[in-house]
């Protein structure tokens, strides 16, 4: 693969603008994992409700701005419709497994993303890892597997709940994948409010079809679903999808391994669930590996970031 021409002070700056994009999705996700365990519906109606509270504002996109309203194609459509099943499959399993097992499980779980997408990355996105950011990488990985195994026998564990994680696991990655494919010829106000709205229907007809009760949320539950849709559901993917163009599937997935020490904090504080010392230790030796894995790549010498040489908008 030839050399890489060097990074101007405009790309150089738009990456680090794209990092720090997906650094604050990692900190609204990390928090809504909280957030989903409090509410006291089912995770199928919490799903429903963190959709379709955002279609609405969503939609005022292209009624406000023409750009957006033009781009709203054949193209568009399509790429709504492959995200939009994606997400709403991650959706559900993801929801159900927080209300199934732990916060801490379900998130560590989702940190094994990193080798999954690196299976895929090389011949989508023409990534490489080098040897180096790969230990930097399984050093992330196994401090994320400290966390988790330092939650082992925790109250709220199940093993089934743990399976359904691992589905979502592999739902998410091919939904985070396929958006990053999606975006090179996709703007991210419409493939956001296409990929919603699609995931919205097909959740909503899971609920009717599952006899799910619409109306069991009740008094805070609507202030979190509601700050759910519009935090790390709109603004999170938002952020993430704009980000995709600009830097490496395989770095942004490092990245998400901050989610699970966020949401093992979170629990901790907030659902009371313990956070002993072989999570904490996990949890930094987890922030080392992604902080050295971002830095290693300052230029793409490391991945090759074939993505941020498209016409993405």
């Amino acid at each position: 693969m030839s050399a890489l021409p060097p990074l101007t002070a405009s790309d150089s700056r738009t990456r680090g603008l794209a990092l720090g994009a997906v650094a604050g999705a990692v900190l609204t996700w990390g928090c809504s994992n909280v957030m989903i365990k409090t509410v006291s519906t089912t995770g199928l109606v919490a799903s429903f409700y963190r959709l379709w509270f955002a279609i609405p504002l969503l939609w005022l996109l292209p009624l406000l701005m023409p750009s957006v309203r033009r781009r709203l194609d054949r193209a568009w459509l399509s790429g709504a419709l492959i995200g939009g099943s994606l997400f709403a499959l991650h959706q559900v399993l993801f929801f159900t497994s927080l209300k199934l097992t732990t916060v801490a499980n379900v998130s560590l779980i989702g940190a094994l993303q990193p080798p999954l997408v690196l299976l895929v990355a090389g011949r989508w996105f023409g990534e490489r890892a080098s040897g180096r950011t790969f230990a930097w990488s399984l050093l992330a990985v196994a401090g994320a597997a400290l966390v988790v195994l330092g939650a082992a026998g925790a109250p709220g564990w199940s093993p089934f709940g743990d399976l359904v994680a691992v589905a979502n696991l592999f739902a998410f990655t091919a939904y985070f994948l396929a958006s990053k494919h999606i975006r090179a010829t996709s703007g991210t106000a419409e493939y956001l409010l296409g990929m919603t709205t699609v995931a919205g229907v097909l959740i909503l007809a899971v609920n009717l079809l599952t006899g799910q009760q619409l109306t069991s949320p009740r008094g805070d539950d609507w202030v979190i679903l509601l700050t759910l849709a519009v935090v790390p559901g709109t603004l999170g993917h938002f952020l993430t999808n704009w980000a995709h163009p600009h830097t490496s599937a395989f770095v942004v997935s490092i990245m998400f391994l901050a989610v699970p020490v966020i949401a093992c904090i979170g629990a901790a504080v907030f659902l009371g669930e313990t956070l002993g010392p072989l999570q904490l230790v996990g949890a930094v030796v987890l922030l080392i590996g992604v902080a050295a894995v971002v830095l290693s790549t300052p230029r793409g010498d490391d991945l090759a970031e074939s993505a941020a040489e498209t016409d993405a908008p």
